[in-house]
C-alpha cells in the first residue's frame, strides 16, 4: 500500500459518522432524573401517611427508590411501596408478587405438591421453558430458616414462598431485573443468636455469673415509720412505749409521722390498760 492510499483511507475514516454514545447516556440520565423527581413527589406524600409499611414512613428517598424499582417491573406507586422491600441491600418483592407479574406476561405456575413437609412448584414460560423447585423442611433447616416461628405455624406458606420465588428467578431473570431475594427472606432469615460469655473463677471452677445468681439480693431498707408502728404494736408496758417513741424521734421523721405514732402509742396503752400520769391526778 502506497503512502497516498494510506492517507486517503485515513481521511475517509475521519469522515465516517460515529455513534453519539455520550448524548444517549446523557438522555438516559435526564429521563432517570425526571422519573426520580416525579417518584420523589409521590413518595413525599405517601411516606407521611399510615398507608405505607413502617420501613418507608418518614423516608421519602427510600420510598422514591422503591417506586422507581416497582415501575421497572410493572408496579404502580402504591403497589410498589407495599410490595418492594430491601433484603441485604438489594430490592426484592414478595414471592406472590413475582408470580403475579409473570402470570400477567403469560407464564404459568402449578403447585405439584403442598404439604407441611414439602412444597413443589413448577413454572412454564411462554416459550415453553420449564423450571421446577422443591423446598422441604429439611432443606429449609439446612439453610437455617426454620428458626422462624412461622415454620411451625404455617410451614406450607413458607415453603411455597421459597419454591415459587426460586422458579420465578430461574424462568424470568430479565422480567424481575435479576432479583436475588424474595421479600419473604426478611421473615425466613435465621434470627441472630445472642452470645453469652462467662469467666470461670479458679475457686472451685464456679463462674462469676453462677455466683452472682446465687448471691442473695440486698434487702430493701425498711421504712422507719413503719418499723416504729410495728414496734408499738409489740410493746407490753409504758416503758417500752416511751423507748419506741424516743427511737422514732431520733429517726428524722416528720412532725405528722411522729404525731401519728403518738396516737398509735396512746391507743396501744389503752389496749394494755395502762394508766397515764394525767389519769392518776
Amino acid at each position: 500500500m502506497t503512502s497516498t492510499e494510506l492517507q486517503t483511507q485515513t481521511h475517509d475514516a475521519e469522515l465516517l459518522p460515529t455513534p453519539d454514545v455520550t448524548d444517549d447516556g446523557l438522555a438516559l440520565l435526564q429521563r432517570q432524573a425526571e422519573a426520580m423527581g416525579a417518584a420523589h413527589k409521590i413518595a413525599t406524600v405517601l411516606s407521611g401517611t399510615g398507608m405505607v409499611p413502617q420501613a418507608y414512613r418518614g423516608k421519602p428517598d427510600d420510598a422514591a427508590a422503591a417506586i422507581l424499582y416497582g415501575a421497572e417491573v410493572g408496579l404502580k406507586p402504591q403497589q410498589a411501596l407495599q410490595q418492594v422491600f430491601v433484603v441485604h441491600g438489594q430490592p426484592s418483592i414478595y414471592a406472590r408478587t413475582m408470580v403475579a407479574l409473570l402470570k400477567a406476561k403469560g407464564y404459568r405456575f402449578e403447585t405439584i405438591e403442598s404439604t407441611d413437609q414439602a412444597v413443589t412448584v413448577r413454572g412454564t414460560s411462554p416459550r415453553g421453558e420449564v423450571e421446577e423447585s422443591t423446598w422441604t423442611v429439611d432443606r429449609a433447616k439446612t439453610a437455617g430458616y426454620t428458626s422462624n416461628k412461622k415454620y411451625a405455624t404455617d410451614p406450607q406458606a413458607m415453603l411455597y414462598a421459597k419454591a415459587a420465588s426460586e422458579v420465578s428467578r430461574k424462568l424470568a431473570p430479565d422480567v424481575l431485573l435479576g432479583i436475588k431475594y424474595a421479600a419473604e427472606d426478611l421473615e425466613l432469615e435465621q434470627q441472630p443468636v445472642r452470645a453469652t460469655a462467662e469467666r470461670t473463677d479458679r475457686r472451685g471452677g464456679q463462674s462469676a455469673l453462677e455466683r452472682a445468681k446465687k448471691k442473695p439480693a440486698p434487702e430493701e431498707k425498711a421504712d422507719p415509720s413503719q418499723q416504729a408502728l410495728e414496734g408499738i404494736g409489740r410493746c407490753q408496758d409504758a416503758d417500752q412505749l416511751d423507748q419506741m417513741l424516743n427511737w422514732a424521734t431520733n429517726q428524722g421523721m416528720s412532725e405528722a409521722q411522729l404525731d401519728a405514732l403518738k396516737d398509735a402509742a396512746a391507743a396501744r396503752a389503752d389496749e394494755l390498760g395502762l394508766v397515764t400520769e394525767g389519769e392518776q391526778a
